[in-house]
């Protein structure tokens, strides 16, 4: 691959960058869509998520919503 001039560890760090970026969004949602939180905080955090993935996922596995309970 040297002699197309791709270096073969920055490459590999490129592509571990990469599939971290799609992940993190990808398991925010999934995680998200376990969790009764109710339609408006779903869809906020689901907007938030889809609108700014690596920022609104971050804040999302920050902040971890929990059900709260009522009574």
């Amino acid at each position: 691959m040297d002699a197309l001039g791709i270096n073969m560890g920055f490459l590999i760090v490129q592509l571990a960058a990469a599939l971290f970026l799609l992940l993190l969004p990808v398991s925010a949602l999934i995680d998200l869509g376990k969790k009764k939180l109710g339609n408006l905080p779903t869809a906020v955090w689901a907007l938030t998520i889809c609108l700014i993935p690596v920022l609104g996922a971050l804040a999302y596995w920050i902040v971890k919503p929990s059900v709260e309970s009522r009574e």
